[in-house]
């Protein structure tokens, strides 16, 4: 243990405080602490300069001065290796923020500071500066090791494979000016069949570091070079880059296996590194480097010869303990977070990476293991970053976590990264019959369930309700599509608990980098899709996103984006369709019909842009446009002396739900002085089905104005007349899909028949569309129907056009 005591400066305007930060710490057993105090900014500033003191307590108001001055000070003079830490008579949360994005070390409130909080501080903001300062020192031993590296050192840019350094011992060993490299790409110094391989390894290996084996090179006369290979990922000048160092073994490629192991071995790093005998009788550890000693508490010695599960002492039940083994015996790799013991008996938390090296011949020979300590994170921040970065209900990373890792996945263009959405199927019935409490538990087991397909909770997010994200990186098509059937089929197995039995199905999509996007919204916005189709298809399954979805969603994208300025544009446009009494063949009224003519896409037909303005909750909006439209021209019309006819216009789903609906309705009537007999709303049958009991009150409403209400495409809905007798209707309307066949078709013409009879039992009107022959039309006349529309009649067209159909009043 280090007794040199902790230098600390408190710089204060108020000595009583010093005082009783100095008497917390003298009575604190664990550590010793000397305390010096200046009660001026000026004075903290002098103190900061002359480095005599391992850490500044500040106060955030130093008289007329502001402490966080200091701070920055600090910063600005690179003095990061004494850190400042801010006090401040009360929390405040701005001040926080504040003070830790001007580079303060920690932050606290002098009324809720003890002698352990205390001194937990200050040790942890010693050791962090002490350990910037070795990061940096490293830093520059790093550049030093590369200019004077006796092995041929290069840097290139990861997106063209081009030079961007290299080392004088490459010079000399490949004979080629740095001019010349300038100009050649890590490709140029290869023979062709080796550029091929490196491009199909480059694809597999992504952004991992370390040794990548033994290639073929070409020096500027030709001659052949082997080179045992290092990489390390780098960014140099903002870009993302690769350092290699080569190791010229051509002559002694005999010892090509005991270089690469000793090569991997000697790499230094912060975390903990062992490495593993995969072919020795319980793959027995057979190096540790110092971080392992300092993490574990045990020494090489102690750690040489035994197997990596001596550091889990009693606890041998932990689930991720299953995801380790079977990694193991399939010679894969994988990341997982598991409870470890120092040799004090310590717990810590070790995130452990584990990776297999394989030689020549593809035959597994170790592992390397890299342990990460998570165990002395950040006190002061640790509860809110975990609560704001993961899901409090399974435990899981929250979406933007993984979003974040999906994007580094996906700035190797060459990389092919698939994207899973999986929603649980009628989860909300579990939370609605059982209870959250219930819910919340199968969510948990879900989730720990598909991490463990997935290898690990590192691959998987809660993205929102019963919905999850996950990641398979860097496999192929049919290794996604059994990932995928393996996720779907984990969610399929029984939830048992305390008195309750749960079966649950979950509908999975899927989307791949490149074809499908390259990034990460791109991705999960066409997983989302294909997650719905499968949805659509009956739900249980997985469905990949395809083309047609493809252009689906652009055309939502773009079709989206112009249809909500197409109103404010005046690109809207009613066209008109008459409706003719089938008794006389006069007019007695027009179906105003909505079409969008856009000054960049020409004339969009109503087939395409409509499905998305539903999709897009855009309907209420182009639906009010139409209605006062309507109502415009109906008021033009009366002007000119036409009258005796009404006008038809069509109510989404979307807009009879607004509950504004019957008094823009009112307003519309009233601002262009219409009569509510002139108008007529066309509403689906699957509209009065969306709560059927507000429908009533609504309907009831807009009868009230005066206006007539009529049932359109009858027959393709529910059709169920206990639903139809509740509702105040004017007039049913035929499907165009049982008339286009009569009068030949049978079954069509006992349809008609039987909605004829079931409208005029109803006191209503009875009207069939889709008319296109004259035999047709005396079919439907035969048989009682009273209105007509189709294109026997005439086609929508602009209202100019259909002046010569109104009837004069």
């Amino acid at each position: 243990m280090n007794d040199t005591p902790l230098r600390v400066l408190v710089v204060d305007d108020d000595e009583e405080d010093f005082l009783i930060l100095r008497d917390l710490l003298a009575d604190y057993p664990q550590g010793r602490f000397e305390l010096d105090w200046v009660g001026t900014l000026e004075a903290g500033v002098a103190a900061l300069r002359a480095n005599a003191h391992d850490v500044f307590l500040v106060d955030y108001h130093l008289g007329p001065d502001n402490g966080m001055d200091l701070v920055r000070l600090a910063v600005a003079e690179h003095s990061a290796h004494r850190p400042v830490i801010m006090l401040t008579g009360q929390g405040n949360p701005e001040v926080d923020r504040e003070a830790l994005a001007a580079g303060a070390s920690d932050y606290l409130v002098k009324g809720s500071i003890d002698a352990e909080k205390l001194a937990r501080s200050l040790r942890y903001a010693a050791e962090r500066s002490r350990q910037i300062a070795q990061i940096e020192d490293g830093k520059r031993r790093y550049r030093l090791l590369f200019e004077l590296n006796p092995f041929p050192t290069w840097v290139y840019d990861t997106a063209t494979f081009r030079f961007v350094a290299a080392n004088d011992a490459m010079v000399a060993n490949y004979g080629y000016d740095r001019e010349e490299l300038q100009r050649m790409s890590v490709m140029d110094i290869r023979d062709p069949d080796e550029a091929g391989r490196l491009r199909e390894f480059l694809a597999g290996w992504g952004n991992r570091s370390g040794n990548a084996g033994v290639w073929r090179h070409r020096r500027k006369d030709g001659s052949l070079l082997w080179a045992d290979i290092t990489t390390h990922s780098i960014e140099l000048d903002g870009k993302r880059c690769r350092m290699v160092i080569a190791h010229d073994i051509t002559r002694q490629r005999a010892a090509q296996e005991q270089l690469l192991l000793l090569q991997r071995a000697v790499e230094s790093s912060m975390n903990g590194i062992v490495i593993a005998d995969a072919q020795a009788p319980d793959m027995p550890i057979i190096y540790v480097n110092p971080s392992f000693e300092r993490m574990t508490g045990y020494t090489a010695e102690q750690a040489i010869g035994r197997n990596c599960r001596f550091l889990q002492g009693e606890e041998r039940n932990q689930p991720e303990l299953e995801i380790l083994r079977r990694t193991l015996r399939g010679g894969g790799d994988c990341n997982v977070i598991l409870r470890n013991f120092r040799s004090d008996g310590e717990l810590f938390w070790n995130h452990l990476f584990i990776s297999p090296v394989r030689d020549e011949a593809g035959t597994l020979t170790h592992f390397v293991g890299i342990q990460n300590d998570l165990t002395e994170r950040r006190q002061v921040e640790a509860e809110l970053a975990y609560a704001a970065n993961h899901d409090p209900v399974t435990g899981l990373p929250r979406f933007p976590i993984l979003e974040a890792a999906l994007g580094g996945l996906l700035d190797d263009e060459s990389a092919e990264v698939s994207l899973l959405f999986i929603d649980l199927d009628h989860f909300h019935a579990i939370n609605e019959s059982m209870g959250h409490v219930i819910g919340d538990e199968a969510l948990r087991i879900l989730a720990g369930r598909m991490s463990e397909v997935l290898g690990g909770p590192g691959y998987l997010a809660r993205f929102a309700g019963d919905e999850f994200v996950a990641v398979v990186p860097h496999a192929t098509r049919e290794q996604v599509l059994a990932t995928a059937e393996a996720l779907r089929a984990t969610v399929a197995q029984p939830i048992e608990g305390d008195g309750y039995r749960l079966f649950l199905t979950a509908s999975v999509g899927i989307a791949r980098s490149p074809e499908h996007g390259t990034s990460g919204m791109d991705l999960l916005r066409r997983a989302e899709a294909a997650m719905t189709r499968a949805k659509g298809q009956g739900r249980d399954g997985v469905c990949e996103f395809s083309a047609a979805q493809m252009q689906e969603l652009e055309d939502r994208l773009v079709l989206g984006a112009r249809l909500r300025e197409a109103i404010t544009r005046n690109e809207l446009e009613l066209h008109y369709q008459p409706q003719l009494d089938a008794g006389d063949r006069r007019v007695t009224g027009f179906e105003a019909l909505v079409r969008w003519n856009s000054p960049e896409l020409g004339r969009v037909p109503p087939g395409r842009f409509i499905p998305i303005a539903e999709a897009l909750g855009l309907m209420p909006e182009v639906g009010l446009w139409v209605l006062n439209e309507a109502c415009r021209q109906l008021r033009a019309w009366l002007d000119q002396g036409f009258g005796g006819f009404t006008v038809a216009v069509n109510f989404s789903a979307q807009q009879l739900q607004r509950p504004d609906i019957v008094p823009l309705v009112a307003d519309a009537l009233a601002r262009h002085g219409v009569p509510g007999r002139m108008l007529e709303i066309e509403l689906t049958e699957s509209s009065l089905m969306e709560n059927v009991e507000r429908v009533q009150v609504r309907l009831a409403e807009l009868k009230a104005l005066g206006v007539s209400l009529s049932l359109d495409d009858f027959g393709t809905g529910y059709s169920s007349l206990a639903y139809l007798k509740q509702f105040s209707l004017d007039k049913l309307k035929i499907d165009r899909s049982f008339v286009k066949d009569l009068p030949e078709n049978s079954a069509d013409s006992a349809i008609a028949r039987t909605i004829v009879a079931v409208g005029h039992e109803l006191k209503m009107v009875v009207a069939a569309e889709g008319v296109e022959t004259e035999e047709q039309a005396l079919f439907l006349r035969q048989i009682g129907c009273d209105e007509l529309q189709g294109f026997h009649f005439g086609r929508p067209a602009a209202a100019a056009e259909v002046a010569g159909l109104l009837p004069r009043a």
